[in-house]
C-alpha cells in the first residue's frame, strides 16, 4: 500500500460555538482528485485552509505524503484560494513573477513558467495589462496559474469556477 499524498486523521476546529470541523479523516491518493461537496457552512473551505496551515485545528492531524504538514512541507502544495489573490495593480506577468518568487523559483526556470502559464490561461496577449482591467474569469485563470506556477505536487482548488463564464468554467 502506497502513502497517501495527502492524510488528515481527526481533523477539529470550531469558531466559538460553531463546529466546522468534527472529527474529520480522509486519505488522498497520488493522482486522486477528490471534491468535496456539500452546504455553506459544511467546513469545506475551513478544511482546505488547514491542509494549507491557514488555519490551525483544534485537535487532529495533517500528513503530507506520509510527512506531519509544516511550513517546510506545506511548500509542496498549490493553494488556489476563493477570494481571488491577484494583485489588481500588476500585470499578469508581474502576478506570475511574484507568486513565482513567494514559491521560490527563479531565473530560467520562473521566465519559462511565466510563458507556460501566459499560454494556458490564453492571457499571452494581455501579459502587461494590469489584472484590474480583466474580466472575472481572466482574473480566475490568472489565480489558478499563481496557484500551480511552482508546479507543487497536490493542489487545493476553494470553487475555482465561482463567479465565471461559461467560456472560462470550460477552460478552467
Amino acid at each position: 500500500m502506497s502513502i497517501p499524498a495527502l492524510s488528515v486523521k481527526g481533523a477539529r476546529r470550531a469558531f466559538d460555538s460553531t463546529r466546522a470541523l468534527d472529527d474529520v479523516s480522509l486519505d488522498i491518493a497520488t493522482s486522486q482528485r477528490v471534491a468535496l461537496l456539500g452546504p455553506n457552512g459544511a467546513g469545506k473551505t475551513t478544511l482546505i485552509r488547514s491542509i494549507a496551515g491557514l488555519t490551525k485545528l483544534d485537535a487532529g492531524a495533517i500528513e503530507l505524503a506520509g510527512v506531519p504538514a509544516t511550513s517546510l512541507t506545506r511548500r509542496q502544495l498549490g493553494l488556489v484560494p476563493q477570494d481571488l489573490a491577484v494583485h489588481d495593480r500588476m500585470t499578469a506577468s508581474e502576478n506570475l513573477h511574484f507568486f513565482g518568487r513567494l514559491h521560490m523559483v527563479g531565473g530560467k526556470t520562473l521566465r519559462q513558467r511565466v510563458k507556460w502559464a501566459l499560454d494556458w490561461t490564453a492571457l499571452t496577449e494581455r501579459r502587461d495589462d494590469l489584472a484590474a482591467t480583466f474580466s472575472g474569469g481572466m482574473k480566475r485563470r490568472l489565480n489558478i496559474a499563481c496557484g500551480i506556477l511552482h508546479e507543487p505536487n497536490l493542489v487545493l482548488l476553494d470553487e475555482p469556477t465561482v463567479g465565471v463564464d461559461p467560456q472560462s468554467r470550460e477552460r478552467i
